[in-house]
């Protein structure tokens, strides 16, 4: 099964099981005045009721007053407040898939309602909420990055501008992370070649990272110990490949801790070289 798939999966069961404890919280509150409202068929006292419950916290409660309200009121002036709460509820739940997909659809519905644009906020918050830690997948890290990015395009002079920064930034170390250790990763199993490209390419694609020392670092270590692996034939070159990456972490990080043991590298890459030119003559 493929991502897409998979994340429809969990979407969908992660639904089901709202439902399901929705129905749940209907039976808990099946005597007394809930179960009046509910099998009530005055939109008025739903709509009352549904308010109340909502302010007092009770948002398990308010729900499915408003989605059968959303119903009931559909094309009237009163949709657009029913529709927010809705959207609001969903966030009090703290079901971020339901209620990302409910502030995007209130902005979508309601464009030049004022409460627009703290829709898309709350949209992109929930997919920040999403976003997992860097070990796992971070397809939902690059949704919250650019919702949030669109946001700030959208709305330039917003008051959450600042926090939309902090949030992106959150995030973008986040993938950063991710593709660190997925770089490292093959240093670490002993897939040296590899792990020299590997560690070169995220540095490019992240250059100012606070993992750029190490990763320059074991490039040249990389290279050095797969240089160590190689045949006689291909010794010398790989060697040179070692000392040319000494030469460049030594100007990139001239105060590193780490300056000694690379020089220790270059020395052994230099006799490593002599022996290797030596031998193939």
């Amino acid at each position: 099964m493929d991502m897409p798939s998979i994340f429809a999966a969990m979407r969908s069961a992660h639904m089901s099981s709202v439902l399901a404890l929705l129905l749940l919280m209907a039976v808990g509150f099946g005597c007394g005045d809930y179960q009046k409202v509910l099998k009530s068929t005055d939109p008025e006292l739903k709509w009352t009721k549904a308010q109340e419950y909502f302010a007092d916290d009770r948002c398990m409660q308010s729900l499915p007053l408003l989605q059968e309200l959303i119903g009931l009121f559909r094309g009237t002036e009163r949709m657009e407040d029913v529709y927010y709460m809705y959207a609001e509820a969903q966030l009090c739940i703290q079901d971020w898939y339901m209620g990302r997909y409910a502030m995007r659809n209130f902005a979508k519905t309601f464009p030049n309602s004022e409460r627009s644009e703290e829709a898309e906020f709350q949209a992109a918050l929930c997919s920040f909420r999403l976003s997992p830690g860097p070990e796992l997948d971070q397809s939902e890290t690059q949704v919250a990055m650019d919702e949030l990015q669109l946001f700030l395009d959208r709305y330039p002079t917003t008051q959450v501008k600042d926090s939309c920064n902090r949030m992106i930034a959150t995030l973008r170390g986040k993938l950063e992370t991710k593709a660190w250790n997925g770089a490292k990763l093959y240093f670490t199993t002993g897939k040296f070649q590899s792990a020299s490209k590997a560690l070169d390419q995220f540095m490019q694609e992240w250059p100012a990272s606070s993992y750029a020392e190490e990763a320059q670092f074991l490039v040249l270590k990389s290279q050095f110990l797969y240089a160590e692996q190689s045949t006689l034939r291909r010794q010398a070159e790989r060697y040179a490949d070692a000392i040319e990456s000494y030469f460049t972490f030594a100007a990139r990080f001239p105060e590193s801790t780490l300056l000694r043991e690379a020089e220790q590298f270059h020395r052994k890459s230099r006799s490593g070289l002599d022996r290797a030119s030596k031998e193939a003559q």
